[in-house]
């Protein structure tokens, strides 16, 4: 009787969710809805709460290190590593759907890049690649640090340049828990980068900077030219 129950209750989940998407399930039915794919059979639900009660927030369950997600009951490998690459997944949507873009100013860039970023955890400098009519070839990591600062691999950065021979770059990174304001680290890295990619007869347009739903622009800052 127990199992029919929770057959039922995951078949009514799935049926509610293909009518009428998320927007109104809770953070713990959403997070049952994912374990359903990596967990059979069984009331998943206990689960889901103390997940939530753990690490306070669904999008800290999704951002949550595998192994820190195997620590509550319930959970296997399966189901954690299914959970952590999720925010991955997205991200490599919002990277998929920028390709071929024409990106000729800083505001367009900036909102693909607040979804790039959704889910890190610690700063991340990435730079987004264009050609010479302002059209997205890839998007590219090129440093990861930690919550408060990040150094960028200058060669990795030299390397994607060329072997996607672009014209122009866009230099980005996050700051995860502060404001969107460029420190003077920043400018001194940004000012490095101007001057590396000179030498290669490619040019900085902007360094943009994204914490959260804000976002600064060092090109249109005062305290940079570019």
């Amino acid at each position: 009787m127990s199992g029919e129950i929770h057959k039922n209750h995951r078949e009514r989940m799935r049926t509610r969710f293909a009518e009428h998407g998320l927007d109104n399930f809770a953070d713990h039915e959403i997070l049952e809805l994912l374990l359903f794919y990596t967990i059979p059979r069984g009331d998943v639900n206990p689960l889901a709460h103390e997940l939530l009660e753990e690490f306070g927030s669904l999008a800290n369950v999704l951002e949550a290190a595998p192994q820190d997600l195997q620590k509550v009951k319930g959970m296997g490998p399966a189901s954690a590593n299914f959970l952590h690459m999720l925010p991955q997944v997205f991200r490599r949507y919002q990277t998929s759907k920028l390709k071929g873009v024409v990106c000729n100013n800083t505001e367009k860039i900036a909102e693909y890049l607040k979804g790039y970023y959704v889910g890190r955890p610690r700063e991340q400098l990435t730079i987004v690649l264009l050609d010479n009519s302002c059209k997205i070839i890839r998007v590219c990591d090129i440093g990861e640090g930690s919550a408060s600062s990040v150094k960028i691999n200058m060669r990795k950065l030299v390397q994607c340049v060329l072997q996607y021979n672009a014209a122009e770059v866009v230099l980005a990174h996050n700051h995860p828990r502060g404001r969107c304001m460029p420190s003077r680290a920043d400018i001194m890295q940004t000012r490095n980068v101007r001057e590396l990619l000179s030498k290669i007869d490619v040019r900085l347009v902007d360094h943009i900077i994204i914490a959260e739903d804000k976002w600064t622009s060092l090109a249109a800052s005062r305290q940079l030219t570019l």
